[in-house]
């Protein structure tokens, strides 16, 4: 163990103190100094050094001559040593002589190097005008091979007129501080004396890692696109189609917003400027450049002043209607121009000052478009009918009864339309967009994706289920009817005839006694209703008067059945998102949940009798895409709704539709 051990310091021995002076003994100077960022400073010899050029002290003969004897005197105790221990025979007095030996040379080198040193300083401190001539010579090399030594207290730089200039060494030391230093400069050689420059690394021009290329700065996009998954049947014919967008989006009134800031306190005061929200809703918009788009709370001044026009320059028509009373916002429904025509337009007002139920200020839009298909100067293909639809419904989560009358007059104002164009044998389809202020799967969400609520006895609270007033000691529920007569809308869902009003809502009127009494019209109809063709057992025959048998066709039946429990509708309806209970369309300081919807006339296969003329046997929307929602954890990461990503307390829905096109006649 204990030889191990001095073989290894002889080693360490061998290599920090000769090997450094080898090195210098055996390299060539280079032709000039090492270039650097600054003037290079004349010096008197060079050595090559790992490929790059450094600055070291010149040995005279003496010197070279003791480490010549010592390497000597090493390689052949080095050989003796391997005999030996080819022998076995090693052992530790054998190794102190060498150890003392290169100790003893090591010596010698450094007290004969510090001896010149001193001369040299001595020299400099009384000739320094020689010493610069002599500094001047030995700028070059091949002049200068037989010069030994060099001061490193002073540098020759040369100066802007080419002279050469004396820089003190504190000066030398403040520009090595530089930012552009382009090299290291440490001590080395026998007692640390001799200062070397070591260039920095230049790595080859050819790698092996891949190239740092400049990229272009690129933003996060929470929001995915989803394909749709659904699985059409397959039909043997094709047709042509188009695909279009549709987007919904509650914009969030700036007076609403300032009517209500303790909804919005965890938001930064510069997300709620309206001309910061306006610039990104802008830059969404035209991000996404949907076909159709239908916006809720569009205050009406800002609407005029810079929604409009910012809309009809990308190329948008617009249609707007403010709430009534004194509401400063509404809705508004836009479309591209060169993707589809109008044909009508219907401004809603769901406010009725005769019925006491419909006393709020909400309002909606049913627009009538036709694609427009154009190829050049004219026009290659027209496809069905689209209604759109835009509506708000009202926000109070107790007044469940106002919410269906809401959508029943805007569900009516639809179904008008789709029946008036199926008269002229005209498919139109359906996409019903807005701001509903009820969540998935409540009584309101049932009525409108499976065509029937049945809403007796029902809280009024729970037709939306925003809020969960159970615990409310009393609460109203909902009896039919559910509307009065005067609206004009049957439980269908439709618009009658004051005619069919009057058979189905007014089956008798109040005398001045305060007394009921009905129509003699309304008692001749009873007789054909079902409870008047059972026989009483107990009647008597007579012949001519009770022995009648009365016809129950359906033609002589005018009975038209009274307003029930049931409010159904007959239009074909579906959600373009699947409602994870994750997801959510809005957020505020109170919390999230989703209110906002798209519905839409899904693609269905005619039977025989509904084909009729259309060889391909199907009608509707096919969904190929949506605009994929996100949970309230992920929106509270980014610190809420409005952020400097979503200018609205609500998120954007975004679906692709596709349609199907009919040549033109």
């Amino acid at each position: 163990m204990r030889t191990h051990k001095n073989r290894n310091m002889i080693g360490c021995l061998l290599f920090y103190i000769l090997y450094p002076l080898s090195r210098h003994l055996f390299s060539k100077r280079p032709a000039e100094s090492t270039k650097r960022s600054r003037s290079s400073a004349a010096v008197n010899g060079t050595a090559a050094y790992d490929g790059a050029a450094i600055t070291t002290r010149m040995f005279t003969q003496f010197q070279k001559h003791l480490l010549d004897l010592c390497l000597q005197q090493r390689r052949g105790s080095m050989g003796q040593k391997e005999e030996r221990i080819s022998k076995g025979c090693s052992s530790e007095e054998e190794k102190v002589p060498d150890a003392e030996r290169l100790i003893s040379v090591t010596q010698q080198v450094n007290e004969t190097h510090t001896e010149e040193t001193e001369t040299m300083q001595h020299n400099v401190r009384h000739t320094e005008e020689p010493m610069k001539t002599h500094r001047l010579k030995a700028s070059n090399p091949a002049e200068n091979t037989g010069l030994e030594t060099e001061c490193w207290d002073e540098y020759l730089a040369p100066a802007a007129d080419g002279t050469p200039m004396m820089l003190a060494r504190a000066q030398i030391n403040h520009r090595d501080d530089d930012d552009n230093e382009t090299g290291w400069h440490f001590p080395t050689g026998p007692g640390l004396i001799d200062e070397v420059h070591r260039p920095l690394w230049r790595f080859p021009a050819v790698s092996y890692y891949p190239s740092l290329e400049p990229t272009e700065p690129f933003e996060v996009m929470w929001r995915v696109w989803r394909e749709s998954q659904a699985d059409y049947p397959m039909i043997p014919f094709t047709r042509p189609s188009m695909d279009f967008t549709v987007m919904s989006y509650n914009i969030l009134a700036q007076d609403l917003l300032e009517a209500n800031m303790e909804l919005y306190k965890h938001c930064r005061l510069e997300v709620l400027d309206w001309d910061y929200r306006c610039n990104v809703l802008l830059e969404e918009i035209g991000r996404w450049e949907p076909d159709i788009l239908c916006l809720q709370e569009v205050q009406e001044n800002h609407y005029d002043t810079r929604l409009c026009p910012a809309l009809t320059q990308m190329g948008y028509n617009c249609a707007y209607k403010k709430r009534t009373g004194n509401k400063t916002d509404g809705c508004a429904t836009c479309y591209r121009n060169n993707r589809f025509s109008e044909v009508s337009v219907t401004l809603i007002e769901f406010f009725r000052p005769e019925i006491e139920l419909l006393d709020r200020h909400n309002v909606g839009i049913v627009l009538l478009l036709r694609p427009r298909v154009r190829q050049g100067s004219k026009v290659s293909a027209m496809g069905s009918l689209l209604c759109v639809a835009n509506t708000h419904l009202l926000f109070n989560p107790s007044r469940g009864d106002v919410k269906l009358a809401q959508l029943a007059i805007i569900l009516a104002e639809i179904d008008g339309v789709v029946t008036s164009w199926k008269a002229k044998g005209e498919h139109c389809n359906v996409v019903l967009c807005g701001d509903f202020n009820s969540v998935p799967h409540a009584p309101l969400y049932q009525l409108v994706t499976t065509g029937e609520l049945y809403f007796q006895g029902v809280p009024a609270w729970m037709v939306s289920g925003q809020k969960n007033l159970s615990h409310k000691s009393t609460c109203h529920r909902l009896f039919p009817p559910l509307w009065p007569s005067t609206l004009g809308i049957s439980n269908n869902c439709q618009y009658v005839t004051a005619n069919q009003v009057d058979e189905s809502h007014s089956p008798g009127e109040v005398c001045p006694e305060g007394k009921l009494q009905y129509s003699h019209h309304f008692l001749l109809r009873l007789r054909f209703c079902p409870a008047s063709c059972v026989r009483p057992s107990d009647l008597q025959v007579i012949p001519g008067v009770t022995d009648n048998t009365p016809d129950m066709s359906s033609d002589k039946q005018p009975y038209v059945q009274r307003f029930g429990p049931i409010i159904r509708h007959q239009l074909d309806l579906e959600s373009v998102y699947q409602h994870n209970h994750s997801e959510v369309t809005t957020l505020h300081s109170e919390g999230g949940a989703t209110v906002d919807y798209i519905f839409y006339s899904p693609e269905r296969i005619l039977t025989s009798d509904q084909a009729a003329g259309d060889k391909f046997g199907r009608e509707g929307l096919k969904l190929v895409g949506c605009l994929s929602l996100l949970s309230g954890d992920a929106l509270w990461s980014m610190e809420g709704l409005p952020n400097h990503t979503f200018p609205s307390d609500h998120l954007s829905l975004l679906a692709k539709l596709r349609l199907d096109l009919n040549a033109p006649s």
